[in-house]
């Protein structure tokens, strides 16, 4: 059996009726969606990032390859996370920082537990 959102997909790879088909699409799996970019919400409007989570569907979608095993909405998750991300990289904060340069600021800190010591301070310890 196939799933709907597979069927969206060949159809709407095969170019049948687009607009409609990515409509229906992205309406079906809105909470999903919203699943997979809640922890990006404090960063900014819901609305954003939904419009961004919009292009990271259509991006899963060109690249999607119905023969493989997977569930479409697993492999969407990916580049749903990724648009949304890189939206945030490039238009989040004052300064433009590359996300290269994001992701080993980030390990540092995971490594080190540089960012716990900041909180720890700020509660009066």
């Amino acid at each position: 059996m196939v799933h709907e959102n597979e069927t969206l997909v060949e159809r709407i790879q095969s170019g049948y009726c687009v607009a409609e088909n990515m409509r229906a699409l992205h309406e079906n799996n809105l909470p999903l969606i919203k699943k997979f970019i809640k922890s990006f919400a404090a960063y900014d409007p819901m609305e954003d990032l939904l419009q961004e989570a919009y292009f990271g569907l259509w991006e899963a979608v060109q690249h999607y390859e119905t023969s493989e095993n997977v569930w479409f909405m697993t492999y969407a998750e990916y580049w749903i996370k990724q648009s949304v991300q890189r939206y945030l990289e490039k238009c989040g904060s004052t300064v433009r920082i590359p996300s290269h340069i994001r992701q080993r600021i980030g390990r540092y800190k995971k490594r080190t537990g540089v960012g716990a010591g900041i909180r720890q301070r700020a509660d009066g310890q």
